[in-house]
């Protein structure tokens, strides 16, 4: 059988490698964070968080990793990164290296279509032996009357611990959204 076929399965076996498999989908209104307790066993995970809006203005979209299944949330040893981008030519980099959590975004608002839209892969959660470390491009309509502004960037948890639960909160206040999380199937 010619090596094409192989790739396309007809041989049978063939794994489907890249696959996402939901693991949870979660419509939230007005709470104070979203948890994902069950990670199922993947080494990449990738987060969808659809109409994020805070409740209060001016926040920022953040993770926290926890090592005992969501009992308690990391507050240090993260350390991350990112580019912002204002329509139609701002550009700013934002970064720290010593801050309590991971930062998807920041600047949302709470006005009438100002919400945000993220994603986010989420690498080496349950690896005890490796750092677990995220990349994350968001959208949203700023609390700067709507403006539109995007950012995309990096966070790294500077500890080699097994992380099996991790929370979706606002740096300050409430937040609504649906957040759904995958698994990337590798065999």
């Amino acid at each position: 059988m010619p090596l094409g076929a192989a790739r396309f399965g007809l041989l049978g076996g063939v794994a489907d490698l890249g696959k996402l498999e939901l693991i949870e989908t979660q419509t939230v209104s007005s709470v104070s964070a979203v948890d994902f307790t069950s990670l199922g066993s993947y080494n990449v995970h990738f987060l969808t968080i659809n109409d994020y809006q805070p409740a209060t203005d001016n926040t920022s979209m953040l993770i926290r990793l926890s090592d005992d299944g969501g009992s308690t949330y990391e507050t240090s040893n993260y350390q991350w990164a990112h580019l912002q981008m204002y329509a139609p030519t701002e550009v700013f980099e934002h970064r720290s290296t010593s801050a309590t959590s991971l930062e998807i975004n920041r600047e949302n608002g709470t006005g009438t279509n100002e919400n945000g839209n993220a994603y986010v892969y989420l690498y080496n959660l349950e690896d005890s032996s490796k750092y677990s470390f995220t990349t994350s491009h968001s959208t949203q309509a700023t609390k700067f009357s709507g403006q539109f502004a995007m950012q995309f960037g990096s966070g790294v948890y500077t500890v080699a611990s097994s992380i099996n639960a991790f929370r979706l909160l606002s740096s300050s206040g409430n937040l609504s959204a649906t957040a759904s999380l995958y698994g990337i199937a590798e065999s």
